[in-house]
């Protein structure tokens, strides 16, 4: 009887949120630069969600409405673990949080995988904050972080994230099922991708010689400590980047620069071989294929380069809105180039950008002071259930950084998660204070 209200209070609270969603504002195109690559099972990408469209389509179902769904149900079950293991009022405060962030559920309205992937994080830490001893349970825990594995590359950290907190638990969970689970979606991801294509690719090449040429404009990155086949093409990359490190060194404000410094890297990953001509291309494309030579070279003669530029990204991460005021009222070279490597955001209300960006950079603070009190009370054995909530976003956060570049848009998938760990903190500091004061 227990069951059947909570299934009906869940379904009615899941439609209910369903209409939230689905007539709140979007901040997203339906579909972006990245939605034809999905729609035609593209080398680069995982085939799950190219896949998973194909069967909406072969159901005549609605795409949109499909993934606001989903979103939805997987709100309603990540308040409903924080309620059942919590209180009301901090899931109430979650659900507004995720709710009210109309740039999170903007996702569930355009053609991309991160809505799948935004919904199978708060499932997973559904059942994780459950932690139900139920077999049934544990094989639904294992298929979503199959799940996880098979849409994105990405999903791959975020399933070790998962892992690490139930051995920091001390979960008793068998490990070989899970991981046979995991290699079973994976064995099918792959028959679907090798069904549609001849060889899979990756963004990684693009990525790593993004890093390269855009740190090569710097006036410590010295082409004589690369290969000689490569100095003519890193030769015009410092020329072309050069100037735009000398810009960004002058812009004071420092989200803004970090802003600004993430698109010219995608610049650099993009729009830069535009400007290569035959012979570079040839050399373009033979350091793609010898990526990881590349990227060792970088690491043994520019880690420092490399190693401040990650950093920035991880602050760049909690970064958005910053840079369209600077580029009103300022010049910067390449500006075509940089307009057209910016995320398709639609947002017209300076004043929502403004409060936007401005809660953004309070929430990086208050979760950077939480993180380290958390943490030092972890290394003393005073282990806190916001820990492992704490620790989860920072891990995937530093992991996005060193391997790409920054934007809100990676800050995404773990926001509900980082809401719900300063609320945790927070309401243990004061049960802690509480049981303090009680004393004297």
């Amino acid at each position: 009887m227990i069951y059947n209200k909570t299934f009906v209070s869940i379904s009615l609270l899941t439609l209910l949120n369903f209409l939230i969603i689905n007539f709140s504002i979007s901040f997203l195109d339906y579909e972006l630069p990245d939605s034809n690559s999905y729609l035609n099972f593209s080398p680069k990408y995982k085939s799950f969600y190219p896949f998973l469209i194909n069967i909406i389509d072969i159901l005549s179902l609605n795409l949109i409405y499909v993934q606001i769904f989903i979103l939805s149900l997987s709100i309603i079950l990540l308040c409903y673990s924080v309620l059942k293991k919590n209180n009301l009022f901090i899931s109430l405060i979650l659900y507004f949080a995720i709710t009210l962030n109309f740039f999170y559920t903007s996702f569930s309205k355009t053609i991309l995988t991160e809505s799948i992937f935004f919904s199978l994080i708060n499932i997973g830490f559904s059942l994780f904050i459950l932690d139900s001893k139920k077999k049934y349970n544990y094989y639904f825990y294992f298929l979503v972080l199959a799940l996880l594995c098979s849409i994105k590359s990405i999903g791959f950290v975020v399933m070790f994230c998962f892992l690490l907190l139930n051995f920091l638990r001390k979960d008793k969970l068998n490990y070989l099922k899970c991981f046979s689970i995991i290699f079973l979606f994976i064995v099918l991801e792959n028959i679907i991708f090798y069904k549609f294509n001849n060889v899979r690719n990756s963004v990684l090449g693009e990525v790593i010689l993004g890093k390269t040429f855009f740190l090569s404009g710097k006036q410590n990155f010295m082409i004589e400590d690369y290969p000689d086949t490569y100095k003519s093409i890193l030769q015009k990359s410092k020329n072309y980047f050069e100037e735009i490190h000398t810009k960004l060194n002058k812009i004071k404000n420092f989200p803004t620069k970090v802003e600004l410094q993430s698109d010219y890297e995608v610049v650099a990953q993009f729009q830069f071989y535009d400007d290569l001509n035959i012979e570079e291309k040839k050399i373009y494309h033979e350091m793609s294929n010898n990526k990881l030579l590349v990227f060792s070279y970088l690491l043994k003669n520019n880690f420092v380069e490399y190693f401040n530029l990650s950093m920035s990204h991880f602050f760049g991460q909690w970064v958005a809105g910053f840079k369209h005021e600077y580029l009103k009222e300022n010049y910067l070279p390449k500006t075509e180039q940089l307009l057209l490597s910016s995320g398709g955001i639609d947002i017209k209300d300076y004043k929502i950008i403004k409060v936007g960006r401005n809660s953004l950079i309070s929430l990086f603070i208050l979760f950077q002071i939480i993180f380290l009190t958390s943490f030092l009370r972890f290394l003393f054995n005073k282990k806190d259930n916001s820990f492992y909530f704490i620790i989860f976003p920072q891990i995937y956060l530093f992991v996005v950084s060193f391997v790409n570049i920054s934007t809100v848009r990676y800050l995404m998938p773990v926001y509900p998660i980082v809401i719900l760990s300063c609320l945790i903190f927070l309401k243990e500091m004061v049960k802690e204070n509480n049981v303090f004061s009680a004393r004297y």
